[in-house]
């Protein structure tokens, strides 16, 4: 299970690094797959979900993950690109493991 766990989290840190690389190109001919925004979208607003659920505050996941509060909210809400590490962090804060938060992938 634990080599899983490490598989999905390479993926998710090699998507959300394909979304900074194309945010900061200055072409921006190329776009970032539709699909994939939406699951990113979507494990913020799991991650928001799962922390309202567990009566936790932004200050106190801040507190945990040594993330800001700004930071975890823009990622709550889809517009941060979390690193690996991050994610990481957010999942054993939550007490999840990170397949809860990319159902999808």
């Amino acid at each position: 299970m634990k080599e899983e766990q490490e598989k999905l989290l390479r993926y998710i840190g090699e998507i959300f690094e394909q979304r900074r690389t194309e945010k900061n190109q200055a072409d921006k001919t190329k776009k970032f797959p539709e699909e994939l925004n939406h699951e990113i979208i979507s494990a913020g607003k799991k991650i928001r979900a799962i922390r309202e659920k567990k009566g936790m505050t932004v200050e106190e996941l801040s507190a945990l993950t040594n993330l800001t509060p700004l930071y975890i909210t823009q990622i709550e809400i889809g517009e941060a690109d979390p690193y690996m590490t991050e994610i990481y962090d957010l999942s054993k804060a939550l007490n999840v493991e990170i397949s809860a938060l990319f159902k999808h992938l």
